[in-house]
């Protein structure tokens, strides 16, 4: 018996804003969340993915995250949406669920940093 395709994957743009005050509880959990990050990676299901800003980041300060911004890949938003409430930037109450908007998305265009 031959085995089944993997299921197709869409990528998916997900905008995910802090809570109101979430920015004390975002760096509390922001190294368990980052080191948490490469087995995403290494599963195709993070593309990219960073926060977004209040202003520009200044050397030898915290920069003042507002939220995250990514890309991912998953085979349905059900998918994509139950894996980001398991992350601890939702367990620990930082991104705003109320707000986040997600989008099916085709790329265009990527650089490797």
């Amino acid at each position: 018996m031959a085995d089944s395709p993997a299921p197709k994957k869409t990528e998916w743009l997900v905008i995910l804003p802090d809570q109101e005050g979430g920015l004390e509880r975002r760096l509390k959990v922001r190294q368990q969340h980052l080191s948490e990050l490469p087995n995403g990676v290494d599963e195709d299901f993070w593309l990219f993915g960073g926060a977004f800003l209040e202003s520009p980041p200044v050397e030898g300060e915290t920069p003042k995250m507002k939220g995250s911004v990514m890309l991912a890949q998953a085979e349905s938003k059900e998918a994509l949406l139950k894996r980001l409430k398991e992350d601890v930037y939702t367990t620990g109450e930082v991104w705003d669920w109320d707000k986040v908007t997600v989008y099916p998305f085709k790329s265009a265009l990527r650089k490797a940093l």
